[in-house]
């Protein structure tokens, strides 16, 4: 009896495994994640890769998004952006929804192939809950604003959100004045820079991460009364970024850092510019000088590197500690100041410490230098062999190079016109050799000279349709004449200065010269060897017309 109902015992442990989901795209995901409401985990086979064309949708509390077994680097489920305007791929957003865990995927955003979007949001939207947890994962390649955005919440309630042991970056583009102008706030094509993790919850953690080549901020604490950021890695390799870890803005919490502590961290700018290792208050990031920061707490962390811009720069902050914090050595601070930068008083020059005494107030470490802050961060590398730093940044956006040929267009209207206008002969010829095909068509059926096989009725009936088809194809022929002609007027007309300017130039040499065709030279005479040509069809259609007329008028005499 007890054997028989063995395989009874073992239903529950059957239905409880999971099977991982194989490679394709959202739809299974969401599916697995609505039909299996709270406490949900699915899991995506080990390798796998899923092509996202929408977001992924948590829906539900305590529900998992992970790779099945325990696996690490590449064997690692691989999630990639897709869609046409999508920059989310994972969104656990939603209310209500505590306890959500992401952990242990690749998930690529996919912009050096679909390019930015203009006001994108993070490629991990979580928050607005609480207990939400990343671990484990690898992003990059964000097309919106930052990689991993932990949100305050609709009604702020977000809190003890953990972020640990994730690799992030490269994320972003580096802003480029010729490209994206010069207000920052609004980026002409969207917004090229990018965060690496942007944190606005309280409570929460932030470990063991290693955050790279962000062009914006790798680590964006956004007030988050009582967190904790700690023992991570921060480095610039191929990318500017413009600051570590920074501490600087007001909203959402109104400034209040009250209980974060952010402690032994390793900031490193081996090669790629990093413009600022630690950044505290809103007029270090900004040219903002009415509202302030406080609270926070900023020990023990180290910086090294020779691609420094300042270490750590604080100003109108209020009840911060920032001490121990150190420089190690062989590191070297270097930058020239940006076109954006103020220029009455300047900031002060590049170095490892650098504070605004009169809007900073609180315990700081004695190597502070005091000095002018304000939009730190236009700061640019320096010159390198004598030559302008270029900001890297992919290529440009369809959108930016159709308005750039608009603006082309519209400034030099004839600029492209014989080009245009050679085009539009071609197409006429084109159109002239079939009207003269269907008019050969018509004189080849009329009968032989003197023949008369057939009724007088019917030949005379063959003569009027061929007649009436004939009307049809002159006037189709004489409107494209008519056409040709108003553009080639145009054409000559347009280059009518530039011929003359040429005719003069050549006329005036002593000496025969051989002339090399310019652009403009060479687009006019194809212009002309086109209509040369049409005027050559247009003889041979005068041509076939008048036999096609004298076969008619023979065959009617011969009646």
């Amino acid at each position: 009896m007890r054997l028989h109902l063995a395989p009874l015992l073992l239903l529950p442990l059957a239905a409880g495994k999971s099977e991982c989901l194989p490679s394709g795209d959202e739809r299974p995901i969401n599916e697995a994640l609505s039909r299996g409401g709270a406490g949900a985990t699915v899991t995506l086979c080990p390798g796998s890769v899923h092509h996202l064309y929408a977001p992924i949708h948590f829906t539900a509390p305590r529900q998992t998004l992970t790779t099945s077994g325990q696996v690490v680097g590449h064997d690692r489920a691989m999630i990639i952006v897709q869609g046409e305007e999508q920059s989310v791929a994972i969104c656990g957003d939603c209310p209500g929804c505590d306890y959500l865990t992401v952990s242990d995927v690749i998930i690529d955003g996919n912009r050096p192939q679909l390019l930015r979007i203009p006001k994108g949001e993070a490629l991990i939207e979580m928050g607005n809950a609480d207990g939400h947890r990343v671990t484990g994962c690898r992003l990059y390649e964000p097309r919106g604003w930052s990689a991993l955005h932990i949100r305050e919440g609709d009604r702020k309630q977000c809190r003890r959100a953990h972020i640990d042991n994730n690799v992030i970056g490269p994320c972003g583009e580096e802003w480029d004045e010729e490209y994206d102008g010069f207000v920052e706030k609004e980026p002409v094509w969207g917004n090229p820079r990018a965060d690496g993790i942007s944190l606005a919850c309280k409570e929460s953690v932030v470990e063991h991460n290693v955050v790279f080549d962000t062009t914006d901020g790798a680590i964006v604490i956004f007030g988050s009364a009582g967190s904790e950021v700690h023992s991570n890695h921060v480095y610039s390799r191929t990318r500017v970024v413009l600051g570590g870890i920074n501490l600087v803005d007001y909203e959402p919490w109104d400034g209040d850092y009250s209980g974060t502590r952010v402690h032994d961290n390793k900031i490193m700018a081996p090669s790629g510019f990093l413009k600022v290792g630690i950044v505290i208050g809103p007029s270090s990031w900004s040219d903002d000088t009415d509202t302030s920061v406080f609270g926070g707490t900023v020990v023990d962390n180290t910086f090294s590197g020779q691609r420094f811009g300042y270490a750590m720069v604080v100003s109108s902050a209020r009840d911060f500690t920032v001490l121990r914090n150190a420089v190690l050595p062989g590191s070297e601070f270097i930058g020239v100041p940006g076109v954006t930068c103020p220029t009455a008083p300047e900031n002060g020059p590049p170095q490892a410490f650098l504070i605004n005494r009169g809007s900073a107030h609180g315990t700081f470490q004695p190597e502070f230098a005091n000095g002018e802050v304000q939009h730190i961060i236009c700061i640019n590398p320096p010159p390198y062999r004598e030559r302008t730093y270029k900001p890297w940044r992919l290529r440009d956006a369809p959108e930016a190079i159709a308005a750039r040929a608009a603006a082309e267009v519209e400034a030099n209207p004839n600029s492209k016109l014989s080009e245009r206008v050679a085009d539009s002969l071609v197409a006429y010829q084109y159109a002239l050799l079939d009207a003269l095909e269907r008019i050969s068509n018509v004189t080849a059926e009329e009968p032989a000279e003197g023949t008369d096989a057939s009724p007088t009725d019917e030949r005379l009936s063959a003569l009027e349709r061929g007649d009436k088809e004939l009307r049809k194809e002159l006037a189709k022929l004489n409107r494209a004449v008519a056409k040709l002609t108003g553009n080639v007027g145009e054409a000559a007309e347009a280059r009518s200065p530039v011929l003359k300017s040429v005719y003069e130039a050549v006329r005036r040499r002593p000496d025969p010269v051989p002339v090399r065709a310019t652009p403009a030279t060479h687009a006019a005479s194809v212009s002309v060897g086109v209509v040369l040509s049409a005027g050559a069809v247009l003889a041979l259609a005068l041509a076939l017309l008048r036999r096609w007329r004298r076969s008619a008028a023979k065959g009617l005499k011969s009646r």
